[in-house]
């Protein structure tokens, strides 16, 4: 059995909160309805990976909700094809099936993601788990959050290799790895790379305990960090990758033209780079980095995961600014009485003589 989580509501007006959106209530999944055998609800949830090819929905809150909001404060899992369920996909990304020299990575991709609509659904009381306890609604948003960003930055570290290989490779193909504004573009990819990879493996190495339970779940700073790392430096990465690789990325024959024998002859000839590279190897390179740089690649590492203010607004109230403060009162000899588990157990800095 397989499941998608539901989480990401469809929120209407930003600056609104749930129980004050105009001009309908619903763009939100919330309880319409409560009895003794369960629930009706009514709602959307947006951005829903896979929700066609799984077997039962599991739907979260998406944020902290306040007592006027507790209709919105739901959770609950149901099968897939639940009467009044209704998926609405988005256009799919895979653009030619199995043309692995045109698409290297999108041919293979189907990602179904979908607007799911909850008209009018019944929820049986046994698959309830949260239902207008407003006051845990945020709890359960919080949580998911600290796995889905390690999720997000696990395979990203791996892309973020491929897409850093390949522009290196390309400039090597071009004959430019050698210049000096190139070295500084790919040395800038490198760190980006390492540190989301540092930063990830940090958040499982320094993972946190959830006080009276078992739950282990990974380093919520760590995390959010690496997330807004490479979402907030991708489009430079994209970028870098397209100016190496130049505007035969945006111009490039297709395999079919490759393949004709009318002009295969002319895309040898006219598209080779350095003399010891093949010219269908260079093809294939400008294909991968025009089919990794794509609107939907930007666009999806921007927002998959909890978009950027997300992140910025998690990293903020994750700051340990006591800690922060404490060192710099250490620093400066600033004695106001506080104490830190920390810096107050330190020898005098500097030393008193």
């Amino acid at each position: 059995m397989t499941l998608a989580l539901a989480m990401t509501d469809a929120k209407g007006d930003r600056s609104l909160r749930p129980s004050q959106q105009q001009p309908h209530q619903d763009y939100y999944v919330r309880v319409v309805e409560e009895g003794p055998d369960g629930i009706v609800v009514r709602g959307a949830k947006a951005h829903i990976s896979h929700s066609p090819c799984n077997n039962e929905i599991l739907v979260v809150p998406c944020r902290a909700m306040r007592e006027d909001d507790k209709a919105y404060a739901v959770s609950f899992a149901i099968p897939a094809n639940t009467k009044g369920v209704k998926m609405i996909c988005a256009e799919p990304e895979i653009k030619d099936p199995e043309n692995f020299f045109d698409y290297p990575i999108s041919a293979s991709i189907y990602l179904a993601d979908s607007l799911l609509v909850f008209d009018n659904v019944f929820v049986p009381k046994e698959r309830i788990f949260l239902c207008q306890e407003w006051r845990f609604a945020g709890d359960i948003a919080y949580m998911f959050g600290n796995f889905h960003r390690l999720s997000a930055e696990s395979y990203k570290a791996v892309e973020l290799e491929y897409l850093t290989g390949a522009a290196a490779l390309m400039a090597e193909y071009n004959g430019i790895e050698k210049a000096s504004h190139v070295v500084d573009k790919l040395t800038n990819l490198v760190m980006i790379t390492e540190v989301v990879d540092f930063l990830s493996k940090a958040a499982c190495e320094y993972a946190v305990s959830e006080p009276d339970s078992d739950l282990v779940y990974p380093n919520p700073m760590c995390a959010n960090i690496a997330k807004y790392y490479y979402a907030d430096n991708f489009h430079y990465v994209t970028k870098v990758m397209q100016d190496i690789g130049g505007g035969i990325v945006g111009t490039i024959p297709s395999h079919k033209d490759f393949t004709n024998p009318q002009t295969r002859s002319y895309i040898e000839k006219y598209l080779g780079g350095k003399a010891s590279v093949p010219t269908e190897d260079r093809m294939r390179l400008i294909r991968l980095i025009r089919d990794l740089t794509s609107a939907y690649e930007d666009v999806i590492t921007i927002h998959a995961e909890g978009s950027i203010a997300a992140q910025r607004l998690s990293i903020f109230q994750l700051a340990d600014f006591d800690r922060y403060k404490a060192a710099a009162k250490r620093a400066a000899g600033i004695e106001d009485g506080k104490k830190h588990p920390i810096y107050s157990e330190l020898p005098d800095f500097p030393p008193k003589p």
